[in-house]
C-alpha cells in the first residue's frame, strides 16, 4: 500500500526534501509532488517537464499533476511513499487522498490562520513542525490554542531552531540542486527520523515489508 503524506506551510521545500532523502536512503521509491502555485519543490530540479514525472537525485518528481494520476500511482503502488507539498493551495478536495497531514510553519501569524481554516478530514492524522526563529510571548499563547484547536497529542508536535544555517541549506536546494542533509542541524534531522519512524510503523501495521531502522549515526 502507498504511504500518501501531505505537507501545508510555505516555503518548506527543504522539509520535504530531507523527508524524501532519508525514505530513498532506505530503498523505498519516492514520488514528491508539488501542487504550489509557485511550483516551490520543482525549482530544486534543474531539468524538469510540468506535469511529467522527473527523476533526480533516487528520488521522483512531478509538478501539479491531475488527481486521477495521483490515485492511479496509489491503486498500482508505483511508489512507497507521495509527499505531496501543498502550500496553502488546497481546497480541500484533495485531503482525501492523504493518510497525514504534517503542516511547517514559521509561526507568522497570517500563515497560521490560512491553516486554522481548512477543511480537513478528521480521519487524518495531523502533524505540527514550527521553525522558531524570533519567539515572542504572544506567539506561544497563539501555539497553545492552536494545539489545542487541532487535537494534536504531544507525541505529533515538533519545534526546531531556526536561523542562518537553515536559510542557507534551504537555499541550496534551490540553488545547488541539492540535498544538504549532511549540513543541517541534528534538531532537524531528529525531527525528519522521528516522523519517518511514525509513518514507518503505519505502514507494519499494513503488513508492508520494510527495512529496519539505523539505530546509530541517525544524528
Amino acid at each position: 500500500m502507498t504511504k500518501v503524506i501531505g505537507f501545508l506551510g510555505g516555503n518548506h521545500y527543504d522539509f520535504i526534501s530531507y523527508v524524501g532523502h532519508v525514505l530513498s536512503e532506505m530503498n523505498f521509491q519516492v514520488l514528491l509532488v508539488d501542487y504550489t502555485p509557485l511550483q516551490e519543490l520543482m525549482a530544486t530540479v534543474p531539468e524538469y517537464v510540468f506535469q511529467k514525472v522527473t527523476e533526480y537525485r533516487d528520488l521522483f518528481y512531478v509538478g501539479a499533476p491531475e488527481i486521477t494520476e495521483i490515485k492511479q500511482y496509489m491503486e498500482e503502488e508505483t511508489y512507497d511513499f507521495i509527499l505531496i507539498d501543498f502550500e496553502y493551495s488546497s481546497k480541500g478536495k484533495e485531503f482525501f487522498l492523504c493518510h497525514s497531514i504534517c503542516f511547517v510553519t514559521d509561526m507568522q501569524r497570517h500563515h497560521l490562520e490560512i491553516v486554522e481554516n481548512l477543511k480537513i478530514p478528521s480521519n487524518i492524522e495531523r502533524f505540527l513542525v514550527v521553525k522558531e526563529e524570533s519567539p515572542i510571548r504572544k506567539m506561544s499563547f497563539y501555539l497553545r490554542g492552536m494545539i489545542t484547536e487541532m487535537k494534536l497529542q504531544e507525541s505529533n508536535y515538533f519545534s526546531c531552531p531556526w536561523g542562518e544555517r537553515e536559510r542557507k541549506n534551504q537555499m541550496r536546494c534551490q540553488y545547488q540542486y541539492d540535498i544538504p542533509w549532511e549540513r543541517t542541524s541534528s534538531s532537524m534531522k531528529q525531527i525528519v527520523w522521528s516522523l519517518v519512524r511514525r509513518w514507518l510503523q503505519y505502514q507494519e501495521k499494513e503488513e508492508i515489508g520494510i527495512l529496519h531502522l539505523p539505530t546509530e549515526g541517525m544524528i
